[in-house]
């Protein structure tokens, strides 16, 4: 009797230990501040929203660099500044602005001392944020979102075959850079011709925007079966003028991510769907503030599965239906009419 009072006891209060963690949490709750590259997108909303599905209380500070790099060190200043809990930066040109390389930060300028979590960054071992997939050796965890290109070429390859591929980046961000080094390795391996296009940059040391529709006659005219849009977030934004001008010239697009295929005209998306990546990045910040695991003992990680997308009007308008294999798999956008 005396052994199961001990044991009834013992459970007593772990129970009300844990009751009055969660009381703690809910009166106090972990400060997260998120930075992003250009403003609150899916990523973020899947974030918080894995938070609230947990009852797990959280402050987010949310700051939009909005594409300007000369802001991220007056975020790094604030955040150490609000001794905040956990930093979550978005994207690659956040991320190296405010935790620096995996072998050249610099604790004046980065953020070394707070946990920190990264997401949306495409190419995290080509961009050295982290020397491997195993681990950063420093304060950061993360999540790699992007399908790999030999992935994305399969699929594309699939439903419709190429020998000649176009991509147009801009020169200017780093992620977009190490994709077309990749696919120039894969033109390589595989026997295709890239034709790669750095977009302009103006007077005042811009990507041009006003260049895109003679880029994309360009690689029309050269012959280009497909135009691929790669992780690029200034063609993210230009993705109507792009795609627009693609489809004008009978020239389908495949993109790595959903914007182009959802919210324009690529013709095929092979992507990691944000808000999942956002989900996944919130498990590895839980890791950190509940578990009170360490971001240097955390792999980093990625969804399991990608997604398949393609858009019917644009199959329509181009008269390049899917196979029927990969309406199997896919999520179809249906045609307007």
């Amino acid at each position: 009797m005396r052994r199961r009072a001990l044991l009834a006891a013992a459970l007593l209060a772990a129970l009300l230990a844990t009751v009055a963690a969660t009381d703690a949490r809910a009166a106090d709750p972990y400060r997260v501040y998120l930075v992003a590259w250009r403003g609150w997108e899916d990523a973020c909303q899947g974030f918080k929203d894995y938070f609230t599905a947990e009852g797990i209380p959280i402050e987010v500070i949310f700051r939009d660099a909005g594409r300007d790099k000369s802001k991220l060190p007056l975020f790094v200043a604030e955040a150490k500044a609000l001794d905040v809990d956990l930093v979550v930066t978005w994207g690659t040109s956040v991320t190296l602005g405010m935790l620096g390389t995996h072998d050249g930060t610099d604790p004046a300028k980065h953020i070394t001392d707070i946990p920190s979590v990264f997401m949306i960054v495409s190419q995290p071992v080509g961009a050295k944020v982290v020397p491997d997939f195993t681990s950063s050796g420093r304060n950061v965890a993360g999540t790699s979102y992007l399908v790999s290109e030999a992935t994305q070429l399969k699929v594309a390859r699939s439903y419709r075959p190429f020998d000649r591929l176009a991509v147009i980046y801009n020169p200017l961000e780093k992620n977009s850079v190490l994709n077309v080094t990749r696919l120039e390795r894969l033109a390589d391996s595989e026997g295709f011709e890239l034709l790669a296009r750095p977009v302009p940059v103006d007077a005042e040391g811009k990507p041009d925007a006003e260049a895109l529709p003679g880029l994309v006659a360009e690689v029309a005219a050269a012959g280009a079966q497909w135009l691929y849009q790669g992780p690029d977030s200034f063609l993210n934004v230009n993705r109507d003028v792009l795609t627009g001008e693609a489809v004008r010239h009978g020239v389908p697009v495949f993109a790595a991510g959903e914007n182009p295929v959802r919210r324009a005209s690529a013709l095929l998306g092979v992507v990691n769907r944000y808000y999942m990546v956002g989900q996944f990045t919130a498990h590895q910040a839980v890791r950190i503030l509940v578990d009170k695991v360490s971001p240097r003992d955390l792999p980093i990680a990625s969804p399991s599965r990608f997604s398949l997308i393609i858009n019917m009007d644009v199959a329509k308008t181009l008269g390049l239906y899917p196979p029927i294999n990969l309406l199997k798999f896919a999520e179809v956008i249906p045609a307007r009419n």
